[in-house]
């Protein structure tokens, strides 16, 4: 493990500065994702995830956007597990620029987001979040999150929101210390993937019975129609 591996703020919020300064840079000229992301330091990789999976918290899927932000989040959590210091962004994201209305009620959200996470967020279990290992486990938790985000599941209500909340938990849980909120991240993954049991089994009972009535359409059509070769 890298000795540059990132730590968790020491409780001193200031992600908090950050965002200011983001929403500020957002109403006025911008500012690049990557540039963004050396302002906030040591919490960027939990601040790119938190930003990227805030549009998946409404029950709607959102298409080709799914399946470019879970690969986003994948490789964020193996760059996080590996112990890179910042996230590497593919250039096209790097350069892109926060700027604009639009930007600034994500950030306004992400800023309403966590001060309602820290209403029961606090300081505890430190150690599943703390050091070397604290830090591979929260990336391969938003790894994992990011995996079930890219599966290619029918487009149904909810089933982006589950792995996001999966990714946006263990976010939490690094930045506020929070191992407890490990656990949370864990149970949105576990019923992500029930969910995606469940369609994927609803799915083969209807193919199964769509083949069953298309082999009895055929049938009776051969019954009645006997001067016909099949």
């Amino acid at each position: 493990m890298d000795p540059s591996t990132p730590s968790p703020p020491a409780g001193d919020h200031g992600l908090d500065e950050a965002l200011n300064d983001c929403i500020t840079w957002a109403r006025g000229d911008g500012i690049s994702l990557q540039e963004a992301l050396a302002r906030i330091g040591p919490a960027s990789f939990c601040f790119v995830c938190i930003l990227l999976a805030i549009p998946f918290l409404q029950p709607l899927p959102l298409g080709p956007y799914t399946m470019a932000s879970g690969i986003t989040f994948m490789a964020a959590g193996w760059q996080m597990a590996r112990g890179h210091a910042t996230p590497t962004l593919p250039a096209v994201m790097r350069k892109s620029r926060i700027h604009g209305g639009g930007w600034v009620k994500v950030l306004h959200f992400f800023q309403r987001l966590l001060r309602v996470c820290r209403k029961f967020t606090r300081p505890r279990l430190e150690h599943w979040v703390t050091g070397p290992n604290g830090t591979r486990r929260t990336g391969w938790l938003i790894f994992t999150g990011g995996l079930l985000l890219a599966l290619p599941m029918a487009n149904l209500p909810f089933n982006n929101s589950l792995p996001a909340l999966m990714i946006i938990f263990a976010a939490v849980a690094w930045i506020e210390r929070d191992g407890l909120m490990i656990i949370v991240s864990l149970a949105w993954g576990v019923l992500t993937m029930v969910y995606f049991a469940l369609v994927a089994k609803l799915l083969w009972v209807l193919l199964i019975k769509g083949f069953g009535l298309l082999m009895e359409a055929f049938h009776w059509i051969k019954s009645h129609l006997p001067t016909l070769n099949f």
